[in-house]
């Protein structure tokens, strides 16, 4: 199959440092904020519309900028909707989002669409508690048809129709400290595809010019393309058999057979296994409860990369189950053992200890290593008795080399946690 546009973009900044994820995302977002709620997916009672909310999560330094500078300026050579980036309260972004706008053309809009794009998320809203919480519920586009109110400190916000895609970046140090507990259990994290990196792509000083010529003003023609589409997009399913909808498919409670494409087969059948699974998973983040809409915004998505039509093929929908399943890990990665804040819990600990032990090429670090490195996220004492519970359990084993204690990770847990981390459905 031909590659797509998100394709295309990627393989335009291969000789780039920044992860290929990161293009690769950015080039997702710049396609959601563009159509914005002009194309949907009829869910029998509400309309699934393709705004997203994306962050990438690495270290500092790992270029999570470059990425994110690109899906703004693509959206702005555009030019079919608002973008807000800077510093901001949630206040002004409310503010902005309920004033009319101007598109090409003379034609104004009153509707609250926008695109937040900000290489670091803690940097670009204002510290407010209620922040997270709002964009929260603004994201839900499916449920907020209309008017939208909300009253801040004696300021009231209408906005009619709010969609909004957001694209943004961060590290491990100002997450901690920028997102709560509830952000983790009540809905934020749930509702964000985060990209999670922990190495570049190559090495890159842009001394020299590069052999493929970047012009971000050629690559939006296509976006400005998805622009003259609007409505829905076709069914994945059907009551009777038809030439869209040859492939059957009981429902396993009922019985009753219905039809569906081939896209619609693909999901129907993932669906019914996943459906089962997630009631077996404890998760406090409700990901897993909103993850098949997840997959259907990326498939969508997928499918307007491949060509400007409101059918989502089968190489889409198959793409975006496999790209989400993978994102599960991600919200694994950041989420197990916090609960918002900073403080070195044993829960911390234990996360810090696996994700080293992963990321060694032996799975082993020695007493000396791990003490020195992670000094402060808990005392001599702190790191045994957290050490002390992995190995009751197996999960390492404890080799004596001298004086020298190196402690390396199980074969068997080197598979499990690789599974885990990689957003296996267990």
């Amino acid at each position: 199959m031909n590659p797509s546009w998100i394709d295309e973009i990627v393989k335009q900044h291969e000789e780039f440092e920044p992860p290929l994820n990161f293009w690769r995302w950015s080039a997702i977002a710049s396609i959601s904020a563009v159509v914005k709620d002009t194309v949907w997916l009829d869910r029998q009672i509400f309309n699934l519309y393709p705004n997203i909310y994306v962050m990438f999560h690495a270290d500092s330094g790992l270029k999570k900028g470059p990425p994110v500078n690109m899906a703004k300026r693509l959206v702005k050579a555009v030019n079919n909707t608002r973008i807000i980036s800077g510093r901001s309260s949630i206040q002004g972004i409310l503010k902005k989002l309920g004033d009319a706008y101007t598109t090409p053309g003379g034609h104004v809009v009153n509707k609250a669409v926008a695109f937040i794009c900000s290489s670091e998320l803690s940097s670009s809203i204002v510290e407010d508690k209620v922040a997270t919480t709002i964009l929260t519920d603004l994201y839900d586009r499916q449920y907020n048809v209309g008017e939208w109110q909300s009253l801040l400190k004696m300021e009231t916000f209408d906005l009619k129709d709010p969609t909004i895609t957001m694209l943004t970046a961060t590290n491990e140090a100002h997450s901690d400290d920028f997102f709560m507990k509830k952000d983790i259990t009540g809905g934020y994290f749930a509702r964000t595809f985060i990209i999670h990196e922990s190495e570049g792509n190559r090495s890159n000083s842009l001394s020299v010019p590069l052999k493929t010529k970047i012009d971000y003003d050629k690559s939006a023609q296509y976006l400005k393309s998805l622009t003259k589409i609007s409505g829905p997009f076709q069914s994945l399913g059907a009551i009777e058999k038809s030439e869209d909808y040859p492939y059957p498919f009981p429902d396993k409670k009922s019985g009753e057979v219905k039809y569906y494409s081939e896209a619609g087969i693909l999901f129907e059948s993932w669906y019914n296994d996943f459906d089962d699974l997630r009631k077996t998973i404890k998760d406090s983040t409700g990901t897993l409860n909103r993850f098949d809409s997840s997959v259907l915004k990326v498939a969508m998505l997928l499918s307007l990369a491949r060509a400007p039509t409101l059918i989502i093929d089968p190489e889409s929908m198959a793409e975006a189950i496999v790209t989400c399943e993978k994102l599960l890990g991600n919200i694994r990665r950041i989420t197990l053992g916090k609960t918002g804040g900073s403080e070195a819990t044993d829960a911390v600990r234990k996360t810090i200890f696996i994700q080293e032990l992963l990321e060694r090429q032996n799975h082993a670090i020695s007493r000396v290593q791990l003490l020195k490195k992670y000094w402060m996220q808990g005392t001599v004492k702190e790191w045994d008795d957290t050490i002390l519970s992995f190995t009751e359990n197996e999960v390492i084993k404890e080799i004596r080399y001298g004086n020298q204690i190196v402690y390396e990770m199980t074969e068997k847990s080197i598979v499990e946690f690789k599974e885990f981390f990689g957003g296996k459905m267990k």
